[in-house]
């Protein structure tokens, strides 16, 4: 009884430390798309590049396209509405968001961004602006993470590309906040907005998860023994 009992509380151990685990997982940012599709290889994922919509068309404040929806009381209080455009080179395909507004957002925009529970998500910036550290940050929850002056690539039109993204390979969320500093002091432009799902088959088996395994294994061949042990007690006193 007193090895089941030992055994149980080691099992309890292992269980406690199991949801520490899990539980302190924290999300990852990127600055780099490549680093950021390599960290959601295998997952499931969804792009929303404004090619399935008509330049011109408007996204109203709370209106969904592609599965995600888009808020932005404070632009729409100042008459401003998000708009399909093509004035311009695109990144991921041949549109972009911007707006009514002269075709753009302006340097102290924001609105935000609401979808199904994901693990991550990204999205590219287009500016003709030269963009500079912490122009523009993505958040999700508490975290965020800052644009840097870092462009990636550079579009026919001398436009700069940029990116951000923040990826949680354990828990999901549904929202994330686009927000852009210095009124009025620059422009910009979205495009390619990917959603990501960790697949049951892409999920790693946790370490919590085989130290679980073991203490049960453990507890059970400890009690196996006990059994054992009591038998040849009982047949000694027969």
């Amino acid at each position: 009884m007193t090895l089941v009992l030992n055994g149980l509380k080691r099992l309890g151990a292992v269980l406690l430390l199991s949801h520490s685990i899990i539980s302190h997982a924290s999300l990852s940012t990127y600055t780099d798309s490549t680093a950021f599709y390599t960290a959601i290889s295998g997952y499931s994922t969804s792009t929303l590049n404004f090619d399935s919509a008509t330049a011109g068309d408007l996204i109203s404040d709370g209106d969904t396209l592609g599965g995600i929806t888009f808020d932005y009381s404070s632009l729409a209080l100042d008459g401003v509405s998000m708009q399909i455009r093509d004035d311009y080179p695109a990144y991921t395909g041949d549109k972009y968001l911007g707006t009514d507004d002269g075709g753009t957002f302006l340097g102290g925009d924001g609105f935000s961004l609401s979808f199904g529970a994901s693990n991550a998500i990204g999205l590219f910036f287009l500016s003709g602006d030269e963009l500079y550290d912490s122009d523009i940050s993505f958040t999700v929850g508490t975290t965020a993470v800052f644009l840097s002056s870092s462009f990636e690539s550079e579009l026919s039109d001398g436009s700069y590309v940029h990116f951000l993204g923040l990826v949680d390979d354990s828990d999901t969320f549904s929202d994330a906040t686009v927000s852009s500093s210095c009124s009025g002091c620059f422009f910009f432009n979205v495009d390619g907005i990917t959603t990501a799902t960790v697949s049951i088959s892409a999920v790693p088996v946790p370490a919590a998860l085989w130290l679980f395994l073991s203490g049960l294994m453990s507890l059970l061949l400890k009690t196996r023994i006990s059994t054992v042990e009591l038998d040849k007690f009982s047949v000694s006193r027969r």
